[in-house]
């Protein structure tokens, strides 16, 4: 089974390189698989390890995981299938020191709206609300999904994740696994998209 994932973060550049210039922000980190240690659930757990800087005194917002443009054969439905996770999703430290923020995990398959242009599939990470304790400019925290489908290796130059933070967003890299989705993610050869789509397997 191969997965062809998918977002190209040399356009994602391109298109956003005005905003991003604003701020030398930074957001990136990794993806490890291992067994799920619940025997009653999915056979995979993936544990993705995030770190954030905004560049600014803009605390974040909430966080993408990228997961498809929307221009290949995969539907909003072959990833509903494909990934579960827990209420909450994961967490990070928090302000004021110390503190503990949990996030609530969304699909999401018409992009966010709060950012220009990123459209398709992505795995949402919004802050559950708590006015004693909020994600700063600059964090770390953790986050896992399940899936019954294996881990494949990312390639760190095509999945993807963006922080939002008020009016600003950054784009970084990824590396690990992540689920080997049997659906083309990426479409058509022609295009912006499937001229910078990479391979995993």
């Amino acid at each position: 089974m191969k997965s062809k994932v998918m977002i190209g973060l040399t356009l994602l550049t391109v298109i956003f390189g005005a905003q991003v210039a604003m701020a030398e922000c930074f957001i990136g980190g990794t993806i490890t698989a291992s067994a799920n240690p619940d025997p009653l659930g999915p056979v995979w757990m993936y544990t993705m390890e995030l770190s954030w800087d905004t560049g600014n005194n803009y605390s974040l917002s909430h966080a993408n995981l990228l997961m498809d443009p929307g221009l290949g054969t995969c539907l909003c439905a072959d990833f509903m299938d494909a990934l579960s996770w827990d209420y909450p999703v994961g967490s990070s430290n928090g302000y004021p020191d110390p503190c503990t923020v949990e996030y609530e995990g969304f699909l999401e398959c018409e992009g966010d709206p709060s950012i220009p242009e990123v459209t398709g599939f992505l795995l949402k990470f919004e802050p559950i609300e708590d006015e004693n304790c909020e994600p700063g400019p600059t964090g770390t925290g953790t986050f896992i999904f399940y899936s019954n489908l294996p881990p494949a290796p990312i390639d760190e130059e095509i999945l993807s994740v963006v922080d939002k933070h008020a009016n600003e967003y950054c784009f970084g890299f990824l590396a690990g696994d992540f689920p080997a989705m049997a659906c083309d993610p990426v479409g058509n050869e022609d295009s912006s998209w499937g001229n910078l789509k990479g391979i995993f397997r």
